[in-house]
């Protein structure tokens, strides 16, 4: 589990909207897990790999993965700063296998691979860092299309 905070130059309700548009694009461009694939192999399934939104509320906004033995969830708290004028935005990562039999894989891999929970750390800090810029742009500036996170191969 992982959580980190960022302030926002950007009202709360501005925030939960753009948010919402970014949550809806990861569920509609997230790549299908190839057959065969390392992450096949670790996640227990290929092809789409099923992920919900649920708004509850200008407070908070949950994704979560629905598919494999590791899943991943994530949300996102929203509290107004400065009278309103700007937000505190809070974002928890969740990774969890399900079961025993995952748990040992998800652990055996993390021991062949020992600084990627670091990288993995780093790169969740360096995204939030540009997510907060985004979203904080002007209603001129804002394209929930072009947003790009840092070290996110594009795709196509």
């Amino acid at each position: 589990t992982h959580t980190a905070t960022r302030d926002v130059d950007q009202r709360p309700d501005v925030v939960h909207a753009r948010l919402l548009e970014l949550a809806d694009r990861l569920r509609r461009e997230t790549p299908p897990i190839p057959p065969g694939s390392q992450a096949a192999t670790l996640l227990g399934i290929d092809g789409p790999v099923g992920i919900e939104v649920t708004d509850r509320g200008p407070a908070t906004i949950e994704l979560r993965t629905t598919r494999g033995r590791v899943r991943g969830e994530g949300a996102a708290t929203l509290a107004p700063v400065d009278g309103g004028a700007r937000t505190r935005l809070t974002m928890r990562l969740a990774i969890l296998p399900q079961g025993f039999a995952a748990n040992l894989m998800l652990g055996a891999a993390m021991a062949t691979m020992p600084n990627l929970e670091r990288q993995v750390v780093d790169g969740l800090e360096r995204g939030l860092d540009d997510l907060a810029v985004e979203l904080a742009k002007p209603d001129a500036e804002w394209d929930a299309s072009a947003w790009q996170p840092p070290g996110v191969p594009t795709g196509g």
